[in-house]
């Protein structure tokens, strides 16, 4: 998935529970395996396998990966060795940024901290942990080692068959793992001769024309996708191995869209007479040529102004702004009200039903194949349906809040290590469905949430 980075207005900040359980002395059925082998597990995905999160791939977001996780409750059925292409200690890495021809910028993880915006005043909010780096960051890996987490930022579902991904002008994040220059993810997995995957691929088919407000990115064509998916499944399933595929969840419901509310221009009765007064002209002018829009404003809060394909606007429910907004100049400088917000910052009605579309049809096309080959199939896009509108468990309560909702980590894209663990059950419980296995769920209070200053 690609990654953000901003700051934030004053945030509520509640500290995330971390609770142990105390379980009575019963007797559990024992750990099987069932039907499925997991001596090798290897697991392909995008930045979510990877262990992104906080804006960046760093070491203790690996070590908390749904994969990771996994493999270490696999170890109780037979589950062997697994291998993550680890950073060292305090290295952060987010998504190479150029900003001038072949010269790019890597930005570190995003923490909570101080900061003072525009009017002066300073609150807790997410800032980077330091300065920007370069792409040295991602220098190769010395050894003979083949990974078994075999998650790529940034990967699309038509990425993981593609030949020369690891290589200079590919994916940084591959190249620093890769086998050879000219490998491709989906071999370098068959090159362990696995048997048993997990596969979650799909979120950047749609997500970077979401994040990007539908300017400057595509949502990957379904005929592309349909052929990417049954050429990688083909090939893990090729020598007996089974596994589980997750489908694509509704990136609308993701804290990058849901933080800042479509009407959160709150204006008080003379700003509001002021701009009705101002847009008067513009409104005339609409009214002669037929275009159905007004923009009006009334005391309290209000949606943003945009400006969409030539058109100034008022944002609709149901519409998204995105969490790049520069909120400086939402506060201060007139952004949203006097100067109307971009379009590549909005998620308009037509991007959002793209969106849904696309998500539809790509999960039927992955549900579909994994029905086809005998494969469990976890459906992520019901599960965040289910973490939007909030739940309980184990004493701690979820739902898709940035900070304080405990699932999602400060990007509002990726999780937190506690929401990690959530996945992670989720696979679980999805492979002991399918597979008639008894492998034991982790205790997802003992990962963190966001770490608190």
């Amino acid at each position: 998935m690609k990654k953000f980075f901003f700051k934030s207005s004053a945030l509520a900040l509640m500290a995330g529970v971390f609770l142990t359980s105390c379980d009575p002395d019963i007797d559990t059925p024992a750990a099987s395996s069932g039907e499925a082998d997991f001596s090798t597990y290897v697991a392909l995905g995008n930045s979510l396998t990877a262990g992104f999160q906080d804006g960046a791939l760093y070491r203790e977001g690996q070590l908390n990966s749904y994969p990771a996780i996994l493999a270490e409750q696999f170890r109780n059925v037979g589950g062997g060795e697994f291998n993550q292409p680890l950073f060292a200690e305090g290295v952060s890495a987010g998504s190479p940024r150029m900003i001038a021809p072949n010269t790019f910028v890597v930005p570190p993880r995003l923490v909570l901290g101080p900061s003072t915006d525009c009017r002066n005043e300073t609150s807790i909010g997410p800032v980077l942990s330091g300065p920007v780096g370069n792409l040295t960051v991602f220098a190769p890996l010395t050894g003979s080692t083949k990974y078994n987490n075999l998650g790529v930022p940034g990967a699309r579902s038509f990425h993981l068959p593609a030949n020369g991904y690891g290589s200079a002008a590919g994916n940084p994040f591959f190249a620093r793992f890769a086998t050879s220059a000219t490998t491709s993810v989906l071999a370098d997995a068959m090159a362990q001769n696995p048997t048993f995957f997990t596969l979650w691929i799909g979120n950047n088919d749609v997500l970077g024309y979401a994040t990007a407000g539908g300017v400057d990115d595509q949502i990957t064509p379904e005929a592309t996708f349909e052929g990417s998916i049954k050429a990688t499944l083909a090939q893990l399933t090729s020598n007996g191995a089974k596994g589980v595929v997750g489908n694509i969840p509704d990136v609308s419901k993701i804290p990058f869209f849901t933080t800042v509310p479509y009407n959160g221009l709150v204006l008080n009765a003379a700003q509001a007479q002021g701009l009705t007064a101002a847009y008067k002209p513009l409104n005339d002018a609409y009214k002669q040529a037929g275009i159905p829009y007004e923009l009006k404003f009334a005391e309290g809060p209000n949606p943003f102004v945009i400006k969409e394909n030539g058109v100034v606007r008022q944002l609709k429910a149901g519409e998204y702004v995105a969490l790049t907004i520069p909120q400086d100049s939402l506060k201060c400088f007139g952004l949203g009200s006097q100067l109307p917000i971009a379009d590549k910052h909005i998620l308009s009605e037509e991007e959002v039903l793209n969106v849904r579309n696309a998500t539809t049809s790509f999960n039927n096309i992955l549900k579909a194949e994994a029905d086809r080959l005998g494969l469990g199939y976890a459906d992520f896009n019901t599960y965040l349906n289910k973490l939007s509108d909030g739940f309980s468990q184990n004493g701690v309560n979820y739902n898709s809040v940035l900070v304080t909702g405990n699932a999602f980590s400060l990007d509002g894209i990726h999780f937190t290590p506690r929401g990690a663990a959530l996945v992670a059950n989720e696979f679980i419980r999805v492979i002991n469905d399918k597979y008639n296995a008894r492998i034991p769920k982790v205790d997802e209070t003992q990962y963190r949430t966001v770490r608190l200053p």
